[in-house]
């Protein structure tokens, strides 16, 4: 619209013209509205797939690391296993394992009462030779 001098206005476009472009402004800002939503669905879809295949290629790689960690827990049972029954070999081939602890045991036994009697008799020392008599 533009003003005259007089003051009136006018405007170089008829009121069914204005309604028409404002129309076409309305609908053009619509479909870019639009437009945009798409996009902004379409990048949110993107999103939700990459996540998706995050989450499956995460547990694949738990899977793989469980197998690793079994297959790692059964070498070594095996390796024990193993050891155990060549020290089993070897016990049995060198003699019995149970005549020696309990001659060990009773080698021990016998030192711990050697070192009590030892105690006993240095103690007997700082006592006088009365009360030592009296003892005996």
């Amino acid at each position: 619209m533009v003003e005259t001098r007089s003051g009136t206005s006018t405007s170089p476009y008829t009121q069914e013209q204005q309604e028409k472009m404002a129309a076409l402004v309305r609908e053009n800002k619509e479909r870019k509205d639009l437009l945009k939503q798409a996009k902004l669905k379409a990048i949110a879809e993107e999103q939700v797939t990459k996540m998706k295949k995050l989450e499956e290629e995460m547990k694949r790689v738990q899977q793989e690391e469980e197998e690793r960690r079994k297959a790692a827990e059964e070498e070594a049972a095996a390796e024990e296993e193993k050891e155990r029954k060549c020290m089993e070999s070897r016990e049995e081939s060198s003699g019995t394992k149970k005549d020696e602890d309990a001659e060990m045991e009773k080698k021990i036994s016998e030192w711990i009462a050697n070192l009590s009697l030892g105690e006993d008799e240095e103690a007997e020392f700082y006592m006088p030779q009365d009360e030592r008599d009296a003892l005996a």
